[in-house]
């Protein structure tokens, strides 16, 4: 006998995967045409890898700065990869700059103030009710509707203030998490999801640089 409960789970587990991937492949091209007229860019993660698929937003902005370390001919050798993953605020070029916040974004608010970036882009595990890995563009004045869990403040909050003290435009890159357990890493399911993200943005950033230096 045909096991119909069986079929429709794999049958539900496929379109999952199709639609997740669909989402990931839309997202590159939206924040391509997000930066395309970008003069100065910070990246924020946020998160709190003590908590399993929290720290999603931490994890990316990390493997960011291990890639870009390692990519320089004139690094310093010796200079460990994961120590540069790290650091907190790290000026990559003129016109890009990485944000390591952990669970308090608000104590970088004047980082952001002196630099004046006319783009940013946050990056955090958000509770939306889709499947775990799931990536989206979350839109500041959709952000009372996502949950995000770890902040001392409310991101809310933080946007606003941010948008008041500075002439800039904001995105919010959300991450479904699977587990948010104490003392956990990431997830497998949405481990997988931010490396092929991050590399969403070595690409990115890499199309940034260039265009920097051509003009």
């Amino acid at each position: 006998m045909t096991n119909y409960i069986e079929i429709a789970m794999i049958i539900n587990k496929y379109i999952v995967a199709i639609t997740v991937g669909e989402m990931l492949d839309n997202i590159e091209p939206t924040l391509k045409e997000y930066l395309k007229d970008c003069k100065k860019l910070v990246i924020l993660g946020i998160g709190n890898t003590m908590k399993g698929d929290d720290g999603v937003g931490i994890v990316i902005v990390e493997n960011l700065l291990k890639h870009h370390h390692l990519k320089e001919d004139n690094c310093q050798q010796d200079i460990d990869s994961d120590q540069i993953g790290r650091r907190e605020i790290n000026k990559i070029s003129n016109d890009i700059i990485i944000l390591n916040c952990g669970v308090v974004p608000e104590n970088f608010t004047d980082v952001l103030r002196k630099e004046k970036p006319d783009k940013i882009i946050i990056i955090d595990a958000a509770i939306m009710g889709e499947e775990p890995g799931t990536i989206k563009i979350i839109d500041p004045e959709d952000i009372s509707k996502v949950g995000f869990s770890t902040h001392s403040l409310p991101l809310s909050l933080i946007v606003k203030y941010i948008k008041y003290h500075i002439n800039t435009e904001i995105i919010i890159v959300g991450i479904e998490p699977e587990n948010l357990d104490f003392g956990k890493s990431l997830s497998k399911k949405v481990y997988e999801r931010s490396l092929e993200f991050t590399d969403i943005l070595k690409d990115i950033l890499c199309s940034f640089e260039n265009k920097e230096s051509i003009s």
